[in-house]
């Protein structure tokens, strides 16, 4: 499984032919969503009528987001994988930590809003845009050389669990159990 996640790695990771736009907009994409994302997302809880929902939706938002990051913390605590850059693989393309790599904090801070969004009757459109901003900043940061595939899945995997937590707590709340 190592072997096929560095392989996958090196086939996204910027090549010494890559385009100077390619490297900038590996770079942007790599940072600028999570910016943009937060935007949509409020935009998405400003929206919602009455304003009941509008609480609940952003409640929703936050608890996921920080249930998500709290595990992925909690993984890299005790559990250290080394990014590309620290083993010498691939390029770098951007200045980082040598901090573990699984999950990713960036993917994962996107994926859970867009599964917060997702799993809340209402705002799919804007839900389905984060979650395309969650695909390209997994995909930037492979390209820029801090992150592997299987960091991506991972992040993925952890806000998909944190979403459906969350959800779960809140039909328990409204069940009155």
């Amino acid at each position: 499984m190592i072997l096929l996640n560095h392989q996958i790695f090196l086939a996204i990771n910027a090549s010494d032919a890559a385009s100077p736009f390619a490297v900038w907009a590996g770079g942007a994409l790599a940072e600028w969503p999570i910016g943009i994302a937060v935007l949509l997302t409020l935009l998405a809880v400003v929206r919602q009528k009455p304003r009941g929902f509008a609480v609940a939706l952003a409640l929703r938002v936050v608890l996921t987001v920080a249930v998500a990051m709290g595990s992925a913390c909690l993984i890299r605590m005790f559990h250290y994988n080394p990014r590309p850059f620290v083993l010498g693989i691939g390029r770098m393309l951007i200045a980082h930590e040598p901090t573990s790599s699984l999950p990713s904090l960036h993917a994962t801070f996107l994926f859970s809003m867009a599964f917060a969004l997702l799993l809340h009757k209402g705002p799919r459109g804007i839900a389905l845009v984060v979650m395309l901003l969650g695909f390209a900043t997994a995909w930037a940061r492979i390209f820029v050389g801090v992150h592997y595939p299987l960091d991506m899945a991972g992040a993925f995997l952890t806000a998909c669990l944190a979403a459906v937590a969350v959800k779960l707590c809140f039909h328990q709340a409204r069940s009155g159990l």
